[in-house]
């Protein structure tokens, strides 16, 4: 266990504990505000001490991060529909295939207490893929991501798949009934992100700068609807998705790089990567801790 510092800038809300999320000015929990006095280094008298787990006890099997890329190109960003269609194909190719693997791995998750590692290593590949190409069609990426059969690392978007583990037979059997609040939520979630993505457009033609709040706002909602895509339909799960952007989600699960489905880690921006001006590649999930 770590306590922090009452004399280094505010971290935690003292109301409700959660982290704070870059330089925010309120809390994304309670909405209250973060202590001005804290934010410029200055302890008020009788401010909380908030201890912090270093290793969390509950990191969720499924991890998404996306470094923010502040002045993406002009071009790429109005023509985006369009250079996207490649992959709508392949999207819709690869849907057709992850559904039929669903259907026998919630048979084999019932038979044998697990998802076997073949269908855990495409379903993963798929999740990854699918993400990525969501936040490229919502401008939170500019780079072109790569197709399921190229590997290629350093990407501004990075989402990490934990090992096949141990599942519930039980929760499986009634996933469809017990997903629907999850699925419901991550369905408005896709449009807001759909409306935050006009947003960053009419932004980015017009002053060549995305957003932060609006690259935070994505974060947020690419990060719950790709829980809820690795709990049903893939099954790569059966811990219920969360809505969660505090240590929880900032820690890495073990062994969580799984290269054979195209997960590679990224711990940074890549060379040629367009950062803040601060120097800071900033993001929804700061890269994980180094030990």
């Amino acid at each position: 266990m770590a306590v922090s510092d009452p004399i280094a800038p505010a971290r935690f809300c003292t109301n409700c504990g959660r982290p704070r999320l870059g330089g925010a000015r309120f809390c994304v929990g309670c909405g209250r505000e973060f202590d001005v006095a804290a934010a410029a280094g200055v302890a008020p008298p009788g401010q909380f001490l908030v201890e912090e787990d270093s290793q969390p006890a509950r990191p969720y099997p499924v991890t998404f991060r996306a470094s923010y890329v502040e002045y993406p190109l002009r071009a790429g960003t109005i023509f985006r529909p369009v250079l996207a269609l490649p992959h709508l194909v392949v999207w819709a190719l690869l849907a057709v295939v992850s559904t039929a693997l669903s259907i026998v791995g919630w048979l084999a998750v019932l038979a044998l207490g697990r998802l076997p590692r073949r269908i855990h290593r495409f379903q993963a590949a798929t999740v990854v893929y699918v993400t990525r190409v969501a936040a490229y069609l919502g401008l939170v990426d500019d780079r072109f991501p790569p197709f399921p059969w190229q590997r290629r690392q350093g990407m501004p978007v990075d989402v990490r798949v934990a090992p096949p583990a141990p599942m519930s037979r039980l929760r499986t059997l009634v996933v469809l009934p017990l997903s629907l609040p999850a699925v419901v939520t991550a369905f408005f979630f896709g449009l807001v992100a759909g409306l935050l993505a006009i947003g960053a457009w009419w932004a980015i033609l017009f002053t060549g700068r995305m957003p932060r709040t609006i690259h935070e706002m994505q974060g947020l909602t690419y990060a719950f609807q790709c829980h809820t895509l690795a709990y049903v339909p893939l099954l790569l799960t059966d811990a219920y998705p969360w809505y969660e952007t505090g240590p929880l989600a900032l820690r890495q699960p073990q062994e969580t790089r799984n290269p054979e489905a195209g997960l590679p880690p990224t711990e940074g921006p890549a060379p040629g990567d367009r950062v803040t001006q601060d120097g800071q590649h900033g993001g929804f999930l700061p890269p994980p801790p180094r030990s």
